[in-house]
């Protein structure tokens, strides 16, 4: 049995902010594709502020206990989230505030105060407390599992959500009502329009570098938008991947993409 206390890294690249308040839970619910409403202690999830268009303009994961929601937030972002946050609060009864004090925390393994990153299950853990002596990026082990990053994969305006495969990762509540750009996702969604996604792709050798345009025959089907290793994350047109005959390659290396059941193109909503 192994005893040893598990190693806890802190996120350098990431910023802690907090909502608090009587309407914390309430305002975020409207503002946010995320459900706050049921978050529970103990438990972590992605969320994200949307442009009126529908386009992500920042994401983050959620932690809730009592009047309180936690943010963890791209550290570039953070500034600018919690002035947009402050500008939809209105009169709710909430305070923003970032949390110098505190620090993102991971590890491989469970730790006291933790919760397992709902993108990850159990190879990741997530929490948030004072910063540990040791600093360590998250990209490797993103980028092995096929999860983007704000920053790194995508910027501010450049994608839908569902392109980061946010919905997929329980972070669009789409039962829980109106959030900031709910319209416009919640149509992609009813009529099958969601043709990209971020998937994961390896190479025998050194991963191309982002920027990479994904081919495959003549044609264009991703671009390679970060990598580490063997091991890339691609933003993929699904039809044009079911579509092509030959092999995708990538920097003239085979691109070995994966594609699993959940992030196959959906069939559009029967009408009634």
């Amino acid at each position: 049995m192994n005893t040893s206390t598990p190693a806890i890294h802190t996120a350098p690249a990431r910023t802690i902010l907090s909502v608090s308040g009587p309407e914390a839970r309430a305002f975020l619910q409207r503002v946010i594709t995320a459900d706050v409403e049921t978050l529970q202690p103990g438990q972590c999830r992605p969320g994200a502020l949307l442009t009126p268009q529908g386009k992500l303009a920042v994401d983050f994961l959620l932690f809730a206990d009592g009047d309180t929601v936690w943010l963890d937030v791209p550290a570039s972002a953070a500034d600018a989230l919690a002035k947009r946050l402050s500008m939809f609060r209105l009169r709710a009864k909430a305070e923003i505030v970032i949390n110098t004090g505190l620090a993102a925390l991971w590890s491989e393994h469970p730790f006291a105060g933790s919760a397992p990153d709902p993108r990850l299950g159990d190879d990741l853990h997530r929490g948030i407390g004072p910063a540990t002596g040791d600093a360590a990026a998250l990209d490797a082990l993103e980028i092995l599992h096929g999860i983007p990053a704000f920053g790194r994969d995508y910027g501010e305006a450049e994608v839908f959500p569902t392109d980061v495969n946010l919905d997929i990762y329980g972070g669009i509540g789409w039962k829980k009502g109106c959030f900031i750009g709910q319209e416009v996702v919640s149509r992609m969604k009813r009529r099958g329009t969601i043709r990209k996604r971020a998937l994961a792709v390896s190479f025998s050798d050194e991963a191309p570098a982002r920027g990479t345009p994904v081919t495959a025959g003549t044609g264009t089907i991703g671009e390679i938008t970060s990598s580490h290793g063997h091991h890339a994350i691609a933003l993929v047109r699904l039809d044009r991947l079911e579509a092509a005959s030959e092999t995708p390659q990538a920097g003239g290396q085979t691109a070995r993409i994966d594609l699993p059941d959940n992030l196959r193109p959906e069939a559009p909503a029967e009408k009634v």
